[in-house]
């Protein structure tokens, strides 16, 4: 299928090659991807009936979002608390050791050292785009912007944001300016089947992807524009 309307590179987030280096990259091997598609699919088709435009941001966690953050690496846990108000959604971890290592912190910083990324989820029909709704009636701020806020209370480089159907990737250094994204749709590479852009979806959005090495390294830093 064409990628046009699939992969967006908006703000120039990536390199403007990133999608065809992803789509070769040899971070996991051909078996590795084809496992993970048809974990997601037969996952997806389970529960796809309960993701409609009803579906709340918790449903959509519940039914889609927790799974397929397994299947891309992660070890990832809810609701964790940084000072008096603020509540990370999603702590990344890219193994369970890493978690365990770090769980005797939690509510401290240095729960989140041990962290590769963040996240947040959306309602299944929600415009990430627009101002969400607050709890009474009136409009808060985009989700990204509280991402922002929320990487720089974790010095965490790299955050997630999902409908579930839309998937973003947002760097610490351009997240406040909310259009400077790396966004691929996974229900249409579901629906399509479409193993090849599968790949550059676990490519991009993996926790090997946004792993640093103790050189420093890490594949997605490399592909920042």
């Amino acid at each position: 299928m064409s990628t046009s309307n699939v992969i967006v590179n908006a703000g120039n987030f990536f390199a403007s090659d990133a999608a065809d280096r992803l789509a070769a990259s040899d971070l996991f091997s051909a078996a590795e991807i084809s496992e993970k598609f048809e974990q997601i699919c037969e996952h997806f088709e389970r529960h796809h009936a309960h993701l409609n435009d009803d579906a709340t941001a918790a449903q959509v966690g519940f039914f889609l979002v927790n799974r397929a953050l397994h299947i891309l690496g992660y070890t990832h846990s809810h609701n964790e608390p940084l000072g008096e108000d603020l509540r990370i959604e999603y702590t990344l971890f890219n193994s369970a050791d890493a978690f365990l290592a770090h769980v005797g912190s939690r509510g401290t910083n240095g729960f989140f050292n041990g962290a590769v990324g963040i996240a947040k989820v959306a309602a299944w029909a929600a415009n990430l785009d627009e101002n969400v709704k607050n709890e009474d009636g009136t409009a808060g701020d985009p989700p990204a912007y509280e991402l922002d806020e929320q990487m720089k209370a974790t010095n965490i480089q790299f955050a997630i944001l999902t409908n579930g159907r839309i998937w973003r990737l947002f760097h610490k250094n351009t997240v406040a300016m909310l259009n400077t994204f790396f966004e691929i749709d996974l229900l249409k590479i579901l629906e399509s089947r479409d193993t090849d852009t599968f790949k550059v979806f676990v490519n991009a959005f993996s926790a090997k992807a946004i792993s640093f090495d103790k050189s420093g390294s890490c594949p997605n830093k490399k592909l920042l524009a």
